[in-house]
């Protein structure tokens, strides 16, 4: 293998917070407000850094496309720290006086009102934390890691306030045009304050109707920032900023300026929908998703990353321009994405057996498209009920994803969140999706004499398991026959089985034949899938030549259950609970997705 390219000098910059900052939105817009604004200010860096100090920006590729710009940058080249920090600083300064004056100008406040400009100021300060680093005759893995390094040194500095909280995150104050000024807290009038706030967002309410705004919403300016930006009105302001601001050529911001309008205009509030969920008491669904293992390539193939982040930027493009069916996809950065399934169109309930129609497809019609990728993708899917807030889903949605990598990756996290905040969840290699279409337990209209051997093998596996589970699986045996003789087409008739087989405590974990109660099931009602699930080899992921994941397998990593690296021996009673609770939660999603 060839050494990785050392560079005369080489900078990294990333900046912080990205995942809080978009999780704290309650719109749908916010969401894309937010995403645009993390863009912006990556896509401010670059392109400084490329036209001022005459650098060449190794990732992200294709500065050109502003949207979906990833936060981290590596820069082949001399850009000073202080330059970088200002440029952040003085692009998210845009943004703020762009929203402070429009605001102002809403609400009638004066331009030199001091307590309203010193909030400002701190937030234009003390938002976002900022990583720089750089190395002479370095890698991009040496100058990449050194970065990480430098993280776990926080520069982060809280802003101190008064009075009530925003009813979004909790985490800052309400923003409104008194919201610094300092009282005795024994002079304090809870009352007095709740109307200034409410006259203030009404206001704003009123201008611009309750689709953009609600008098009741009480958000801290960042969360105020990601709502307003979206407005034409402010954009057009930004775009001013912009041009006053820095001093590139207008053709420089040319795709900027493009992109700033576009965002204006797809979120008009005169044709935008917003996600009505809450109203129609609609069920979603939210996906989040991103590369495996993408650090491990490039740290591999380190003089990859150019061609590796062009090939990524267009795909995000293409994935977000061409999404799948009665979805949005918010934000395609990089290898990240995040998307939101409803019905666009006509606004009714989605059936959630749509969105399980494009997954199923999704590592090779989406994934895999244009030209097949470096690397897997796993991605956490979220079908969540209309009562639950929208930053309680975006947080079950990046757990979900956690939870695809932690089972293996190259897969789906299928998780149903119900109002109460319980969840389902399932997660399943890609290869293996399409068992939610094999299911075939509806077109029989009598017993097939193969189910008496099925029965005869539980029985015999109950009777070596304990005398107790006899009586229940002779049960089983009459209530298959039934069921067999009904041939309805909904998964109700597995999940009933799962549900008493689960009571009665059949899905044991002491002995290796524990797990064939599971297995026969799988036998019974998919028996199209039933010799692929029952051969070993498909348990476990498989690697190319190169040691980068390929293909997964149903438990992930075989490393996760060996025992003893020496002699490869597996941990029988580790592989007998996973496969049980794949089979166990198969049902339970394919009831509530599926029926």
């Amino acid at each position: 293998m060839e050494k990785p390219k050392k560079y005369a000098k080489i900078t990294v910059i990333t900046f912080a917070p990205v995942q809080g900052f978009i999780e704290k939105s309650r719109k749908l817009r916010d969401l894309y407000g937010s995403s645009f604004l993390i863009s912006y200010l990556a896509w401010m860096l670059c392109k400084t850094a490329e036209v001022q100090y005459q650098c060449q920006v190794i990732s992200p590729a294709l500065i050109n496309v502003i949207q979906g710009t990833p936060n981290q940058i590596i820069i082949d080249g001399d850009f000073p720290e202080n330059a970088a920090r200002n440029t952040l600083n003085l692009a998210w300064k845009c943004v703020t006086k762009a929203c402070q004056e429009w605001l102002e100008d809403c609400y009638q406040i004066p331009r030199n009102y001091k307590l309203w400009n010193r909030v400002w100021q701190l937030w234009i300060n003390h938002t976002w934390e900022f990583f720089w680093v750089q190395k002479e005759n370095s890698t991009i893995d040496e100058a990449r890691q050194l970065l990480n390094n430098c993280k776990y040194q926080r520069d982060w500095t809280g802003i101190n306030w008064q009075g009530e909280s925003s009813t979004l995150s909790g985490a800052d104050a309400i923003a409104y045009p008194q919201m610094d000024q300092i009282a005795d807290p024994r002079q304090y009038n809870y009352q007095e304050q709740k109307a200034s706030i409410g006259q203030f967002y009404q206001a704003i309410q009123q201008k611009f109707g309750e689709s953009f705004i609600d008098s009741r919403e009480e958000l801290s300016l960042p969360e105020l920032v990601k709502r307003i930006i979206t407005h034409q009105d402010v954009s057009n302001r930004l775009i001013e900023k912009v041009k006053k601001y820095f001093l590139h050529t207008e053709n420089d911001f040319y795709e900027l300026f493009k992109d700033i309008q576009q965002l204006a205009k797809d979120l008009n509030i005169d044709t935008f929908k917003e996600l009505n969920r809450h109203e129609n008491n609609y069920w979603t669904g939210w996906f989040m998703g991103d590369g495996d293992e993408a650090g491990k390539f490039l740290k591999k193939y380190p003089d990859k990353t150019k061609e590796f982040s062009e090939t990524m930027r267009h795909w995000g493009k293409n994935f977000k321009d061409d999404p799948p069916e009665n979805c949005r996809v918010v934000y395609a950065g990089g290898d990240d994405f995040f998307g939101i399934f409803y019905d666009i169109k006509t606004g009714k309930q989605l059936n959630p057996y749509l969105c399980i129609q494009e997954f199923i497809k999704f590592k090779e019609d989406y994934w895999h498209k244009p030209e097949k990728k470096d690397i897997c993708a796993s991605v956490g899917f979220v079908w969540t009920g209309a009562g639950v807030p929208q930053r309680d889903v975006l947080q079950h949605c990046r757990e979900a994803e956690k939870s695809a990598k932690s089972h293996g990756r190259d897969r789906i996290a299928m998780r149903v969140l119900f109002n109460n905040g319980n969840y389902i969840e399932w997660v399943c290699p890609w290869e293996f999706l399409e068992i939610l279409n094999s299911y075939e337990d509806r077109n029989k209209t009598q017993p097939n004499f193969a189910d008496f051997w099925y029965v005869l093998y539980l029985l015999a596996i109950a009777k070596l398991l304990h005398e107790e589970y006899l009586q229940l699986l002779d049960l089983y045996f009459y209530s298959l026959i039934h069921k067999r003789r009904l041939a309805k087409p909904n998964w109700t008739h597995i999940y009933n089985d799962i549900a008493t087989l689960e009571s009665r405590h059949a899905f044991g974990k002491t002995k290796k034949e524990s797990r064939e109660i599971a297995l026969a099931l799988i036998d019974i009602y998919f028996p199209s899938y039933a010799e692929k699930i029952r051969d070993e080899n498909n348990w476990w992921n498989k690697l190319n030549k190169d040691e980068i994941l390929e293909t997964g397998g149903i438990l992930g990593d075989r490393t996760n259950y060996t025992i003893d690296n020496t002699t490869n021996q597996l941990d029988q009673q580790k592989i007998n609970q996973a496969i049980n609770n794949w089979v166990i939660n198969l049902a339970k999603i394919g009831f509530h997705l599926c029926s």
